[in-house]
């Protein structure tokens, strides 16, 4: 008797979760959105995948935060210093179009950024901002830099991706 209600408890289980789970829930979990979308400023489209064979640095930030603010400068700097080697492409996350425009400006951010207002595109490849991917030449992830970034950290990271190639 004991055995039959466990099948039962684990057959009603079954059956609860086949009907709360939406069609291809274990898909789409396993499935990142692509590192693309407009630029806040220009509005072009800006993608990972339009610099292939170049490692790449995705940045994200929000005008909002104290951090992203405080790292801003230095990624700037580094993204200018090193252009010939290594791509820097913002993601400006859960912010307004007026907010990434004077960020962009106040900083003097030279690199394109993709617009992600509503985080949904950050809500898949970042535990929060600022955080830093850093893909290799073949664009896998191969570090995450979480909070706020020296030049020391940039520097060994673009060393790290150089000697995977």
């Amino acid at each position: 008797m004991a055995k039959r209600a466990r099948v039962s408890t684990v057959g009603t289980l079954l059956l609860a979760l086949a009907i709360v789970a939406p069609t291809g829930a274990s898909v789409a979990a396993s499935k990142r959105p692509a590192l693309a979308g407009p630029d806040p400023v220009t509005g072009r489209h800006v993608a990972l995948s339009q610099y292939r064979g170049k490692p790449v640095l995705v940045n994200a930030w929000g005008s909002w935060c104290y951090g992203c603010r405080t790292e801003a400068p230095v990624l700037a700097a580094f993204a200018r210093a090193h252009r010939d080697a290594v791509v820097v492409i913002g993601l400006d996350t859960n912010d307004s179009k007026a907010g990434a425009r004077r960020f962009v400006t106040r900083y003097r951010i030279p690199y394109p950024s993709i617009f992600d207002p509503r985080g949904e595109i950050a809500g898949w490849w970042v535990r929060g901002v600022p955080s830093t991917l850093v893909f290799d030449t073949r664009h896998r992830l191969v570090q995450r830099l979480e909070g706020t970034v020296t030049r020391a950290e940039l520097e060994r990271a673009l060393r790290r991706v150089r000697a995977r190639e």
